[in-house]
């Protein structure tokens, strides 16, 4: 899945939130994942099976779980976010990445590149560490302007994603203003 303005907007003027995992992989034997058009396809798959051919995806899946956690958070917390209000843009950014993560994380398992998923863990790692700071300081009220310097996302997570921050940015911009 590549970015598109097309796809973005879509998403952007979605108000509907839902959770991606129907089945986490961590609780249950499987994981399974609702189908989003656009952005993925139903996918629901034996952990077991994936354990044997890939024993990262524990992580993967521990990783996964918190995202959705998060991706949902967000999306529940967008409406209620003036538009001129800063984090609105930052959340909404946020979310997106959460979403092609996911987006990346299928492709590999469909594409059976299990060879990548260490670094795929690694990267959504760092993704999850900076979401929860973010909605952290959302949510105790921190001034936007004291956030400055922790806002910024990895680069090399956005060339792995394959998504032109600068494009996002942009399309934010119309968006808000």
């Amino acid at each position: 899945m590549s970015f598109s303005i097309y796809l973005f907007n879509n998403y952007l003027s979605s108000s509907q939130c839902n959770k991606f995992l129907v089945k986490d992989g961590i609780s249950s034997p499987f994981f399974e994942i609702k189908k989003h058009p656009g952005l993925f396809s139903e996918t629901r798959l034996y952990v077991l099976s994936l354990r044997n051919k890939c024993p990262e995806i524990r992580t993967s899946l521990s990783i996964l779980k918190n995202l959705d956690h998060y991706q949902y958070l967000i999306c529940t917390l967008i409406p209620n976010i003036a538009d001129i209000n800063p984090y609105k843009k930052l959340l909404q950014k946020i979310r997106f990445i959460i979403i092609f993560s996911f987006a990346k994380f299928l492709e590999l398992l469909n594409d059976n590149k299990f060879d990548e998923i260490d670094h795929w863990n690694f990267l959504s790692k760092k993704l999850l560490e900076k979401v929860a700071e973010m909605v952290n300081f959302f949510r105790q009220g921190t001034k936007f302007d004291e956030i400055l310097n922790e806002i910024k996302l990895d680069d090399d997570l956005f060339h792995y994603l394959n998504i032109d921050k600068e494009i996002i940015n942009e399309a934010l911009d119309q968006f808000y203003l």
